[in-house]
């Protein structure tokens, strides 16, 4: 069967680079290069199992092969669909799909290849579809000749004839007819899928591509939009919508001057913003080389003064922030106005796009109140301890508490992982009184196999905050940090975080800032805690506790996903995490370079902690001796607990609440 196409095909007449850029996103967003039949889980399944009564061992592949396709990874999935062949030769789909991977990788020509031997197999709609999609398609540096361009609609007719109804064969026999240019064949097609799919993008979209064609820029929105509706990406929407304008110039008028000036305002400031934090980074980086004076890490000298300029630049950025939203909001409104008043003067109404401006200029300017208005509530930072039940725990929070002359945390928290930090809770009002509760939140996965005297240079680093008064105020830079994220949050969530959206093009560029100046501040005070815990305890047994954690946080990990992983799969119950063996552990040696490339990770501008070896390096130049050495320094952590099966036990029911909570995922305790 070799039917002919369309005899006088009316050609496109928009420039054939607009034509093929719209064909490629037409290409991206549609369902062609399945070519299954609806639904195509379903018929997945079906001919799984027909594969799996031929060869199980194939079947195992085949599923392995479709969640390679899933996720994109074409290289992994088409070696497994070749597999399958080598199984079961006779098996079409197995061809079919690993055509469609190899076009994905650019290898036009073996794909065609794969596509005819699978028509050849079986002349199925599947197989024709497949086949008139990639011929029709350009891949890699290779595109269609005008041969193979005819040969698809040919072949997608055959389809259709199979199949009259069938979404997959339609689309593909009008997407072969708008790249060979015949017109009025792609509209005959796109009025069949109006009558056999009309809740799908995809007739609407081609639908667009017609308004296009004949210079009609607000119909071919008008269509996008019930693409949109209808199940089209927003990415794939904002790139088609991208194309539109990029095909119909739109003039800049005073308003867009504006704008423009108003950004080049704010990029200025941002730099300025950008550059003062690089610079106070690495004054800071230097100055923490310096060995102080005084053996102690009180905050003097170089040190207090560059603290005092974080924290006048930190300001500066929390009140630009807050100046800048009336701004923001100006230019929303202004920028939705001046859009509506255009449609207007221009004479024609798109009232798509304009509910559409509507909806991200409302949206905006709510997240922007919301993010102003709605406080969070603080909740517990974990499971809290009864330093009651555990005296031998509360006598070395108050003896390292004395030791670096600050008051002992109030409570402790734990967690299951390897935390181990400091906060102050309480509102303004109990900050401005000075009695916030402190906390210490201590990841029980980090104890195991430490000493008791690095353990104290740790709790000497976390009280070295205290009493540097890192985890006082901050309210302010706190309130910027939960305002970005809160609007972040409520833009996504009414669909105007988009690159076109001024308020989210701010939050994008001054989070970047902030954060740099912020952490730069962090990575300070970290230094600072670290000669608190060195001059107390000593530089060695600050060392050994430093790296203690980081070697418990990549073992504990480690641990954790081989435990859950074996007892997720197996349907097992787990009583306790930490005790758990399981029978394929990770290996000593992938341990070992897992956490010497923790040790040497380099440093990035964002971390709110010095690099690993940093921190090491300055504090063997300490060389700090520490307090007299005592009896019990050699003891393990845990005999300061009275029971630790019973807290490890709960952390582990905290694993199973979290894993039943957010994946829903439920375990039994042993």
């Amino acid at each position: 069967m070799n039917p002919q196409p369309h005899s006088r095909p009316r050609r496109s007449r928009i420039p054939h680079a607009i034509l093929f850029r719209v064909l490629v996103f037409v290409c991206a967003i549609t369902s062609v290069g399945s070519a299954d039949a609806p639904p195509p889980d379903e018929f997945t399944q079906k001919i799984t199992a027909e594969l799996e009564s031929k060869s199980p061992e194939a079947a195992v592949l085949f599923r392995q092969a479709n969640e390679a396709r899933e996720r994109e990874d074409h290289v992994a999935a088409a070696k497994l669909y070749g597999q399958v062949r080598t199984l079961v030769p006779t098996f079409d789909h197995a061809v079919r799909r690993q055509a469609g991977e190899i076009l994905a990788m650019g290898n036009r020509e073996m794909a065609i290849q794969l596509g005819r031997q699978a028509v050849t197999m079986d002349r199925s709609a599947e197989n024709l579809t497949g086949l008139a999609k990639i011929l029709s398609t350009a891949s890699g540096t290779a595109t269609p000749t005008r041969q193979e361009l005819a040969e698809s609609v040919n072949v997608a007719r055959e389809a259709v004839q199979l199949k009259p109804k069938d979404i997959y064969a339609n689309v593909a026999l009008c997407y072969a007819a708008l790249n060979y240019g015949d017109i009025d064949l792609a509209r005959a097609q796109i009025t069949v899928l109006m009558e056999i799919a009309p809740t799908s993008p995809e007739p609407h979209l081609l639908n667009a591509f017609l308004a296009l064609d004949a210079g009609r820029f607000d119909d071919a929105r008008h269509a996008l939009g019930h693409a949109r509706e209808f199940g089209l990406p927003a990415e794939q929407y904002d790139r088609m919508l991208a194309a539109l304008a990029k095909a119909e110039p739109v003039p800049v008028g005073k308003y867009v001057r504006i704008a423009s000036i108003v950004l080049a305002v704010w990029l200025g400031l941002f730099l300025f913003l950008f550059a003062a934090g690089v610079v106070l980074s690495s004054a800071a980086l230097r100055a923490s080389r310096i060995v102080p004076v005084t053996p102690d890490g009180k905050v003097v000298g170089l040190d207090a003064f560059l603290r005092r300029l974080y924290r006048t630049v930190l300001w500066l950025s929390c009140g630009y922030y807050f100046a800048s939203l009336p701004v923001i909001a100006l230019i929303v409104v202004g920028g939705a106005g001046a859009i509506i008043y255009a449609s207007f003067a221009i004479g024609q109404i798109p009232v798509k796009l304009l509910v559409i401006v509507a909806i991200v200029a409302f949206a905006t300017i709510s997240a922007m109140v919301r993010s102003l208005l709605i406080r969070r509530r603080e909740g517990a930072p974990g499971v809290a301890l009864d330093l009651g039940s555990q005296p031998k725990l509360r006598a070395v929070l108050d003896e390292v508490a004395a030791t670096i002359g600050t008051r002992p945390v109030d409570s402790v928290y734990l967690t299951p992982g390897t935390d181990v930090a400091v906060m102050e809770r309480g509102g303004l009002a109990k900050q401005f009184v000075g009695v916030r509760e402190r906390c210490l939140v201590l990841g029980l996965g980090a104890l195991d196999g430490m000493r008791l005297r690095p353990f104290k240079a740790i709790l000497g680093h976390e009280y070295g905050h205290f009493s540097n008064r890192d985890t006082a105020g901050g309210g302010f830079a706190l309130a910027v940090r939960r305002s970005l994220l809160t609007m972040a949050g409520n833009l996504a969530k009414g669909g105007a975080a988009s690159w076109f959206n001024p308020a989210w093009l701010f939050l994008n560029g001054f989070h970047r800032v902030f954060l740099r100046i912020s952490q730069g501040a962090s990575r300070l005070q970290e230094v600072l805690a670290d000669r608190w815990a060195a001059f107390a305890y000593g530089s060695a047994a600050f060392e050994s506790g430093l790296c203690h954690v980081i070697d418990s946080s990549v073992r504990f990990d480690s641990h954790a996903n081989a435990t859950l992983k074996e007892v997720i799969e197996a349907k097992q119950p787990l009583g306790n995490l930490y005790s758990y063996k399981p029978t394929s552990p990770p290996s000593e040696k992938v341990l070992e370079q897992a956490v010497r490339a923790a040790l040497t990770a380099k440093p990035s501008p964002y971390d709110s902690h010095p690099d690993p070896m940093s921190r090491i390096c300055m504090i063997r130049d300490l060389a700090a001796p520490g307090v007299e050495t005592a009896p019990d320094d050699d003891d393990c952590v845990w005999s300061l607990f009275d029971d630790r099966e019973a807290l490890e036990q709960r952390m582990t029911a905290e694993v199973r609440d979290n894993l039943a909570r957010q994946h829903r995922i439920r375990l039994a305790s042993a």
